[in-house]
């Protein structure tokens, strides 16, 4: 796999021209062969650089690995910059995190998904990218139906996370199909939120969360009548999501949603 547009990436990072790259794996290896025309065979992916990749590694200042491990490592590297430059109060543990994941889902790599339950930050870093690549979104519908339950919520809480509606609403639908990634995710609403009928009756307005706004509605109808029916009648009126359109509509006549 080539690793031109990752040694071009690093080529701009550290500020150099092809020329300069050029002149200074000359002056690193006393070897007067590349030039200006060399680098831009190898960003174009017409010629590899095994034999320079040391040297390369020393001019553009990252470890050796990172060249090795060409393009994986090229699309971890742009997408935790891009991360960066979209939600720099973002921890950098969470961005890393997320730069990870989105790498692993656009190469059909469920593993980071099926073993820990990721953050609201980290969905909603990681749904940016994923509605951007038709891959990862066959990826991530796909794992909706499939593997463990913590696979099935983790991919359905970053679909519901997108700003494509037809992918919200297939989220919507897994949680009320499925029992256990509905108990998933109202676990991690009822931990982020609280169950206070007042805080929950916010959450049902969260313009980033689909799947938040289902969550919530369901949970709220253990709460006051005199304060949720009103607020469940409101969000009604707003709701964009047919599937969160039903629920509602569902649970204000006094029906189970996910019968």
């Amino acid at each position: 796999m080539s690793i031109g547009p990752l040694i071009k990436d690093l080529r701009e990072a550290a500020g150099l021209s092809q020329s300069e790259l050029a002149d200074v794996l000359c002056d690193l290896s006393s070897r007067p062969t590349v030039t200006r025309e060399t680098v831009s065979r190898w960003e174009n992916g017409k010629r590899k650089p095994a034999f320079w990749l040391p040297f390369l590694a020393l001019a553009l200042n990252v470890p050796l690995s990172v060249l090795e491990f060409g393009e994986v490592r090229r699309r971890t590297f742009v997408v935790g910059t891009a991360l960066g430059a979209l939600s720099p109060m973002i921890p950098p543990t969470t961005r890393n995190t997320a730069a990870e994941i989105v790498t692993s889902i656009a190469s059909g790599d469920p593993s980071p998904l099926a073993t820990v339950q990721t953050s609201h930050e980290t969905d909603l870093l990681i749904s940016h990218f994923a509605s951007q690549d038709m891959a990862t979104v066959r990826h991530l519908v796909r794992w909706l139906d499939e593997g463990p339950p913590v696979l099935r919520v983790n991919a359905c809480g970053i679909v519901a996370k997108t700003s494509k509606l037809d992918l919200i609403d297939s989220a919507t639908h897994a949680l009320r199909r499925d029992a256990e990634v509905r108990d998933l995710y109202m676990w991690a609403v009822g931990k982020r939120v609280g169950d206070n009928p007042k805080a929950l009756i916010k959450e049902l307005y969260n313009p980033k969360d689909a799947g938040a706004r289902w969550c919530s509605a369901m949970m709220l109808r253990q709460g006051p009548a005199e304060l949720v029916t009103p607020a469940l009648r409101a969000a009604l009126r707003s709701e964009p999501i047919p599937e969160n359109i039903r629920t509602i509509g569902l649970i204000l006549n006094g029906a189970d949603p996910c019968i």
